[in-house]
């Protein structure tokens, strides 16, 4: 795995918990997080959600807003991580 890339619609599952538990998951994994994660959020509480990550201003966390700019971002990264 060279990066990861989260694609969510939040319809029952809001994105600002997905959010949440990204950048949950970065502070547990601390120094071991080293993949780039690239997110497309939409959906319920998106603006929140986009917000927690910018708040978070993770170095390895990429927003984008549509699938297929968060799709070529991911292979661009894994390709970089070669």
């Amino acid at each position: 795995m060279r990066s990861v890339f989260v694609n969510v619609f939040g319809g029952i599952t809001a994105c600002s918990d997905v959010a949440n538990g990204i950048v949950n998951a970065l502070d547990m994994l601390g120094d071991e997080a080293r993949l780039p994660i690239v997110v497309r959020l939409d959906g319920n509480s998106v603006e929140v959600g986009k917000a927690i990550l910018a708040e978070a201003n993770h170095p390895l966390i990429t927003v984008k807003n549509t699938m297929d700019e968060a799709a070529r971002t991911a292979a661009r990264l894994a390709a970089e991580g070669n």
